[in-house]
């Protein structure tokens, strides 16, 4: 049996707005169909009928540019005033590896999440992102190693008992 290892930190509305982007980085299905429609609409523009080009030209420039304000504007925007509301998140937590699981406790309550109830994990250089459900996750700062914590056993502990990160 391994020892627990123990981290408290503080997560500040900069690592909020940052585990955002990390929890809303497209996956490579999102990717494929971007692809898809960027394909289709240009065939479209080229191809298409006359009535259709400047349509299809101005849909695939609109949802682009459409998609880059929506993720490097709107969604920052949000998730700092979601932050700034949230004042549970802005108090300490400790996040505590063992060897049935990661459990998370601040001053409002105590998560204590077994290897089988992890459904997925993501991962930056800067965080790791705990989901017990599709869109609800557990943010681990990679400031948490400056404590001695082993960011690193836990990323094989959660590939081990979840699977590869998403």
């Amino acid at each position: 049996m391994a020892e627990a290892m123990q981290a408290r930190f503080y997560i500040t509305e900069r690592d909020y707005v940052r585990a955002g982007a990390v929890f809303a980085r497209p996956t490579r299905r999102f990717w494929g169909a971007l692809a898809l429609f960027v394909v289709l609409g240009l065939g479209l523009a080229v191809w298409g009928p006359h009535q259709l080009r400047a349509a299809a030209v101005g849909g695939v420039a609109g949802g682009l540019i459409g998609g880059a304000v929506v993720r490097f504007g709107v969604q920052p925007w949000l998730l700092r005033r979601h932050y700034r509301q949230y004042k549970a998140i802005q108090q300490e937590q400790v996040v505590t590896l063992r060897d049935d699981g990661v459990h998370f406790t601040s001053a409002d309550g105590e998560a204590r999440l077994g290897w089988d109830r992890i459904l997925k994990w993501r991962h930056s250089p800067d965080y790791v992102l705990i989901y017990p459900m599709p869109r609800l996750y557990y943010l681990v700062p990679a400031t948490v190693v400056a404590q001695g914590f082993d960011l690193e056993r836990l990323r094989d502990a959660l590939a081990r008992h979840v699977g590869p990160a998403v």
